[in-house]
Order: C-alpha cells, then sequence, then structure tokens
C-alpha cells in the first residue's frame, strides 16, 4: 500500500481507510468556517448597452448602438467583456441573454462562435482567435502564440466545424475548461456537449439562452425549451477565489470565417455563498491523475491527512465511510476551516436533492444515514477511542462506495 503528500514524503502523511462496524459512538462538535458567508445575492441586468457602466470591454469588442457587439464580422477578430467586479458562483447562479448572429462571411459562412465565460483571471482576460472562441488556446497553425484564459470554464456556443479538433458539427454547444497557465493546450477540454443543435444559432434571428448552476448540475437552455438542450455535473472550483467568486463575461472570435457576434441584454443573479452548498477553492492539491476512473466527479484513490504547523490538511473522498481521522489530544478542540469541494450520492436528482458542499443539503438526513440528525452529504465529525473522525454522511452500506466527489479541509488544534 502507497501514500503521497504534496511534497512527495510519505512520512508527511497517514492514509486510514476504515469500515466501521455497527456500535455507539460520541459525535464531537464541528465547527466549519466558510470565508464570506452571509454575503447578499447579487443581481445585475442590463436591458441594452446603451449605457456600458460596471463592464470591461477588452480586445475588439465594442458598443454598436445599445448592443455588445463581442465581435464585428470581419476575419481574425477576437474580443470580450467582464463585469469588473466579481460575482458569487459558488453556490449557484442564473444568467439569461438574447444574441444574435449576423453578416455571416467567409469559411463556413460564418464562424467561430462565441461563449459564455467564468473566470479567475481577471476582467481584462482574452483567449485566441479562430477556433478559440476568445477564452482558448488558438490553433497554433493559424494563429502563433496566442493565449487562453486559465482558470476558466466556458459554455461555448459553436458555429464552425473544425474537423481536426474534433467539433461534432458547426452547430453545437460544449462546456469546456481550463486550469493552471503551464496546462493551457489546444483545442480546450471539453467537459460535454452536444452533437447538433435543433436550433440553428446563426440563423440570424434574436434567440435566448438560459444558464443555470445548481452545483454541481451546470444546464444551459435555448429560447423557450422546457428542458436544457446540455446539462452536465461540472466542478467550478478552479474558477473562484476563496471567497467563491469570479468573473464572468462573454468571449468571441473569428478566423478565416466571420460574423457579428451581438449580445442584446443580459441578466446576472449569483446565490447567497451562504447557502448549504459551499464550494469555495481556488485550487486542487492533488494530481488529478490519483482519481478513481471512469466517475463523473473526481473521485481520490485514497484519503490524504497530510501533517502542518497547527493541525492537519485532509482530501476526504466521498466514498470511504469514517475515512479519516487523526489523534485527539486532551485539551484541545479540533475544528474544521477552509471545507470545500463536492460529493455526489444521487446523479439523478437534480442540485442538493443529490449532491452537496460539506454542510450538506440543508435538512436532516434521516434513518439509514451515518448521521440522521446531519444533512445529507455533510461532512461529519465523530470522537471515539482518543481519535477524531471524519465522513461524508451518506447511506451506511454498500451504496456508500458508489459516492463521488471529495471534500478537502483543514483543521486546527486549539
Amino acid at each position: 500500500m502507497g501514500w503521497w503528500t504534496e511534497s512527495g514524503n510519505p512520512n508527511e502523511a497517514f492514509v486510514v481507510f476504515s469500515y466501521m462496524r455497527a456500535a455507539r459512538y460520541n459525535l464531537a462538535c464541528l465547527t466549519l468556517v466558510l470565508s464570506g458567508a452571509g454575503r447578499a445575492p447579487a443581481a445585475i441586468l442590463y436591458e441594452d448597452f446603451a449605457s456600458i457602466g460596471g463592464l470591461s470591454l477588452v480586445g475588439d469588442a465594442a458598443v454598436s448602438g445599445k448592443v455588445l457587439r463581442l465581435t464585428p464580422a470581419k476575419r481574425d477578430r477576437s474580443g470580450a467583456v467582464w463585469l469588473v467586479e466579481k460575482q458569487p458562483v459558488a453556490s449557484g447562479f442564473e444568467t439569461t441573454f438574447q444574441f444574435q448572429l449576423t453578416h455571416q462571411g467567409g469559411l463556413g459562412h460564418g464562424a467561430d462562435g462565441f461563449a459564455f465565460v467564468l473566470q479567475n483571471s481577471g476582467p481584462e482576460a482574452l483567449g485566441g482567435r479562430g477556433s478559440a472562441g476568445g477564452f482558448a488556446v488558438s490553433d497554433p497553425d493559424y494563429h502563433h502564440r496566442e493565449k487562453a484564459i486559465p482558470w476558466s470554464v466556458a459554455i461555448f456556443f459553436d458555429t464552425y466545424r473544425n474537423e481536426e479538433e474534433g467539433d461534432p458539427s458547426a452547430n453545437y454547444i460544449a462546456f469546456c475548461t481550463y486550469g493552471k497557465p503551464s496546462e493551457l493546450r489546444w483545442p480546450a477540454p471539453r467537459l460535454a456537449f452536444t452533437q447538433n443543435l435543433s436550433i440553428r444559432l446563426k440563423d440570424r434571428n434574436v434567440h435566448t439562452a438560459r444558464i443555470l448552476f445548481q452545483p454541481p448540475v451546470l444546464s444551459t437552455f435555448l429560447d423557450d425549451s422546457p428542458v436544457p438542450v446540455l446539462e452536465s455535473v461540472v466542478d467550478l472550483s478552479i474558477v473562484m477565489d476563496q471567497q467563491g467568486e469570479a468573473w464572468v463575461g462573454f468571449t468571441a472570435s473569428t478566423g478565416g470565417g466571420y460574423e457579428n457576434h451581438d449580445i442584446l441584454n443580459w441578466s446576472f443573479t449569483g446565490t447567497d455563498i451562504s447557502s448549504s452548498l459551499s464550494l469555495v477553492s481556488s485550487h486542487i492539491t492533488f494530481m488529478m491523475s490519483a482519481c478513481l476512473p471512469d466517475r463523473k466527479l473526481c473521485t481520490p484513490e485514497t484519503t490524504i491527512v497530510e501533517h502542518r504547523d497547527a493541525g492537519y490538511h485532509v482530501i476526504l473522498p466521498g466514498n470511504i465511510e469514517w475515512g479519516a481521522s487523526i489523534p485527539s489530544p486532551k485539551g484541545r478542540t479540533v475544528v474544521v476551516t477552509n471545507a470545500h469541494g463536492i460529493v455526489c450520492w444521487d446523479f439523478q436528482a437534480r442540485g442538493s436533492d443529490g449532491c452537496s458542499g460539506p454542510s450538506g443539503n440543508g435538512t436532516p438526513a434521516g434513518a439509514g444515514f451515518l448521521d440522521p440528525d446531519a444533512p445529507a452529504g455533510a461532512l461529519i465529525v465523530r470522537a471515539r477511542e482518543g481519535h477524531t473522525w471524519f465522513s461524508v454522511n451518506g447511506r451506511s452500506g454498500a451504496g456508500f462506495k458508489n459516492n463521488e466527489g471529495f471534500y478537502e479541509f483543514d483543521l486546527d488544534l486549539r
């Protein structure tokens, strides 16, 4: 059996696996310290763009009349527009906007598309031209040395089929993501995508898009459809700061094909970060290669408990009952801080009915759970025989191993 830590020194960590027999235990008190709790929800509304106060326009983005034009219908352009102030996204958000793509020309009778993007790089961020969509790394054969937007997740409305990138069509939506600057590559990794939409994005008509994030489910709706055209589990931790906030906005690009990429209006509403679903992180501190295969969410292969100056740092997989423990020194209190992550136990349920952050889904779990009085999915604690143990609050038994995701947190001894 092996284990590892950030430093690579196995003596700095111990791995605990436990499948506890039924017995009576004392539940210890759990304190979750979540930065930014109590913030009021954000509400942004632009009925048009006659005024662009609060917005940062980058690259070729400009206002045309009362329309926000991300790129004009000209070759090799890229533009971006961001809200200057970061917005709360950790506990969920909803955004709605109308768009219109016109004056198509060049390759593919119009290209390349636009994206709604969440990112943690800044309000001047801009990616490449052509197939990059204004957020990704450009095709090196056409646009050399153009940078992408690291720490980003994009909902890309793609209007040109780049067969060399594996595009399914010239009319699809994809969820794309980028992490560390050193890991940026072309093309952008896709988390999920449609094959070919029934609605034609570049038919020159006005279309309405609604994007809804109910952690950890990201959904995109088009026009009056009551069901999403694309929906997937997405971990937004890479785009957020420690307050659960990110910059939000739009990007677009053209290459050998071109079109006007216009946003006509826009509303954005973030959810109070003190919600029961708290996903607060700006980085992942373990190797993604250490995740179990064939999982929708990264589920670490092992528990990691790393000793630090005044306590411990823990990475707890969601599929191991009472999977981590530390010694409980007499006269000292164990306090959980900086808890973040996502755990899912039911992917068929939407939002908090089947997934949660470390404070759980808000209501007592009931019979069959490790702690019936704590919310489902909550990070729970118990003390027994000189140790403090930690677990996700799931249904006890064989089904627990099917949970996905992880919680990451610090333990202070006070």
